[in-house]
Order: structure tokens, then C-alpha cells, then sequence
């Protein structure tokens, strides 16, 4: 059953609820509005060079994705192997789970058929299969607490020189907690938006690896 079967009733039901958990959590948790110095973005400079050093990571987690009135309620695990990645998506797809493994040189999907569709980027690939709307480009870079390559605008640094909000072609990405893994501050709650066209992605992480596997 694909999520257009469902009632939108249950679709506005479940969405509340989830969002409902969701801001409680984030209540109590959400990172300190501390104005940063120009010390802050010294430590900020060297966590950049930090965390761009680990080629080996991977994450398991949960998303929210809505864009208007349509809702996604999906489990992640995301594996990075330096430029390589392999994403696996599990939520109320017709096919019931999506799996992406690509490169800077493109990206294949495989569903649960094992049927393979390949585009160059893999945010029109997904949402070409499975209408889900995710900045997986950036978000390769904004789950490590890092700005991506394209990063044009300053970002705005908590106290403790992390990053709190940064602006990506059109994206607004808040980070709300932070968890350290092997020393190290990664984020475990990060909300994005694009206004323009009503998305909302919000992730939470709920278990980190670094290093090789």
C-alpha cells in the first residue's frame, strides 16, 4: 500500500503525533543561543578540518520528510566510504524500501524488486521513485556538522563553536543537539527546510560509527 491509499485523515493523524514527540524532545535539548566570538569560529575552522579528515562513517537514524500535505515517516542508514555512499530508506514506499549507492560520477536506486534506476544526482533520482524531496548532496556534509563545498552564506556558530544554522541553496538547516562519538561532537538532531516549496526534513540519529568497517 503506498502512502496516496491511506486516509488523509491517518496521514494528518500520524504526522501530528510524530511532530508532536518530536518538539517535546527538542524542547529540552535544543543548542544554547550563545553569540559567538571571533574564538568560536577559530575552534569552528579547526572541527572543519577535523571532521573532514574522517573518510569512514556511517549513521542509523529516523526522518521526517513532509512537503505540503504529503508526509514520510522513514528509518536511514546511511554508510560514507570517502566519496562512495550507500543510503538505505525504509518507510511507506510502494516498493517498501529504496536503496542508493553512488559517487561524485552519479548514483544507482534499487528498490526491493531489485529493479535499478540511475541518474547523476541522487535528490532527482529519489524523488523521480519515490517522491520523497531530500537534500542528500548536502546532507552528506550537514550530518557531520560541516558545511558543504557550495556553503556561500556565513554560518552562525553556537558557544561552543559548532554549528548551529547555516543557509544552502535555498535550504535552512538547524542543528538542534549535538552527541560526541570518539571524541568528537557530531550532530544528533538536524531539522532542514525549504520554504519555498514546503519542505521539511527533520533526522535524528540515533546511532554514530567512525572509522573503517
Amino acid at each position: 500500500m503506498s502512502l496516496n491509499d491511506l486516509p488523509s485523515n491517518f496521514i494528518s493523524k500520524t504526522l501530528f503525533i510524530f511532530l508532536a514527540v518530536l518538539s517535546l524532545s527538542v524542547g529540552c535539548s535544543t543548542i544554547q543561543s550563545v553569540p559567538p566570538d571571533e574564538n568560536s569560529y577559530a575552534v569552528w575552522e579547526h572541527r572543519q578540518g577535523e571532521l573532514s579528515a574522517i573518510k569512514y562513517w556511517r549513521l542509523r537514524g529516523r526522518l521526517l520528510v513532509s512537503q505540503g500535505e504529503d508526509a514520510w515517516n522513514l528509518s536511514l542508514e546511511w554508510q560514507q566510504k570517502d566519496e562512495d555512499y550507500q543510503i538505505i530508506l525504509n518507510g511507506p514506499f510502494g516498493a517498501g524500501k529504496v536503496k542508493l549507492v553512488g559517487n561524485a560520477d552519479g548514483v544507482i536506486l534499487k528498490d526491493s524488486d531489485e529493479q535499478s534506476f540511475y541518474a547523476d544526482r541522487p535528490e532527482e533520482l529519489l524523488f523521480d521513485q519515490t517522491g520523497v524531496h531530500m537534500p542528500v548532496e548536502g546532507l552528506r556534509y550537514w550530518v557531520m556538522g560541516m558545511t558543504s563545498p557550495k556553503q556561500i552564506k556565513q554560518p552562525k556558530l553556537d558557544g561552543q563553536g559548532r554549528l548551529a544554522y547555516l543557509e544552502d541553496a535555498n535550504w535552512k538547516v538547524n542543528f538542534k543537539r549535538y552527541t560526541q562519538v570518539s571524541g568528537m561532537d557530531l550532530p544528533r538532531k538536524v531539522f532542514i527546510i525549504k520554504p519555498d516549496q514546503e519542505i521539511d526534513v527533520r533526522l535524528v540519529v540515533d546511532k554514530w560509527t567512525l572509522g573503517a568497517f
